[in-house]
């Protein structure tokens, strides 16, 4: 009786050790991704800075799909960890190109950790990161939320903000709600959006600034910009952007020098209240051709510079994206080729790049 209970207490310990073991392992790796998200992202901290918006800035655009196809399928794609090491590098490049801005996508109803990862390797690199609050992709264009979506959409705000605080300072609302495409409701329901979003990002960083853009390609000839001020909606941001995009090619001299020449006259009607800013502006080089490129990109960056606007260049590196995306049509926007050679517009500008080694 006795030898038969010590034999059958044996199965027992060995599961209650391989139980322990897990709920170790369990709470290593949950303690590890913690650490990841939330501790390395209050550790890292840049100073509260002094200009409106960064002077000279870059879109970083990247492909997910890269690390998600490697993890499922096991293919040669880079992983997600991959991904944020070879940011870690083109936040290096950047800095020393001259910028001292990276622009960064955070989208509602998304995980946005991968973005708060680039972040915080562009915070390194003394960049400031410029955070873009975009709607979500399963919410249809032109339509305004419902009171459920707008808590969650607050929250959404008050989650990435809060999370960024020490390295983030400058956020933009939604993108380009002119457009169609981009269209949040009405100008007034834009109004009330802004409205809804502008207390929470100051209450979770009072030195953090609001960027919106009211003007973007083709709506120089419309009175979305000036319904949402005369609306009130200026009460709430702090730096009126714009998009100077024409089409085919969209990069074109006398659309930009409209583009800034209106902008200007609105910002006299509203008696100069906000600093201007170009948050997006690019050209690919399957239009026009590389040099062609390279000169339209010279151009715009002296207009901007001649009338002191700040530029955010739509977007650093084709490296990280699929092949699949680098079309012929509209693709190679980036100063950085697929192939992770420079295009010769990265060398045309610098001399606008104050911030360069």
């Amino acid at each position: 009786m006795d030898k038969t209970k010590k034999t059958s207490s044996k199965p027992k310990k060995k599961s209650s050790i391989l139980v322990r073991i897990l709920l170790l392992g369990l709470i290593v790796v949950a303690g590890y991704y913690a650490y990841q998200f939330f501790v390395i992202p209050r550790l890292t901290k840049l100073d509260v800075p002094t200009q409106s918006y960064p002077s000279q800035s870059v879109y970083y655009r990247y492909s997910l799909q890269l690390g998600i196809l490697s993890s499922i399928f096991g293919g040669k794609d880079m992983s997600i960890s991959q991904i944020i090491a070879e940011a870690g590098k083109d936040m290096k490049n950047i800095k020393s190109a001259g910028f001292d801005g990276v622009k960064l996508n955070y989208h509602f109803q998304n995980n946005n950790s991968v973005a708060n990862k680039m972040a915080v390797q562009a915070a390194k690199q003394g960049l400031y990161p410029i955070g873009s609050l975009q709607g979500s992709y399963d919410i249809p264009a032109d339509q305004a939320f419902t009171p459920k979506e707008m808590s969650e959409w607050q929250s959404y705000v008050r989650d990435s903000v809060s999370a960024n605080k020490n390295i983030i300072y400058f956020w933009e609302i939604w993108g380009e709600p002119s457009l169609n495409e981009n269209r949040y409701g009405s100008p007034a329901e834009f109004v009330q959006l802004l409205k809804a979003t502008y207390p929470i990002v100051k209450k979770a960083n009072p030195n953090a600034k609001v960027v919106v853009t009211l003007g973007a390609e083709a709506t120089n000839g419309s009175d979305f910009d000036d319904q949402v001020l005369a609306l009130g909606g200026g009460d709430y941001f702090d730096d009126l952007s714009f998009h100077p995009y024409a089409a085919n090619p969209y990069l074109q001299e006398d659309q930009v020098k409209t583009a800034i020449a209106h902008e200007q006259s609105l910002l006299a009607k509203y008696n100069n209240r906000w600093p201007l800013v170009i948050s997006e502006i690019g050209q690919p080089a399957s239009e026009v051709g590389e040099m062609e490129q390279a000169r339209l990109a010279a151009f715009l960056y002296a207009e901007a510079d001649t009338n002191n606007i700040p530029v955010t260049w739509f977007y650093w590196s084709d490296t990280h994206l699929l092949k699949d995306e680098m079309t012929d049509d509209g693709s190679n926007w980036g100063f950085i080729r697929f192939d992770g050679t420079e295009r010769p517009m990265l060398e045309v500008i610098k001399p606008f790049l104050k911030n360069g080694n």
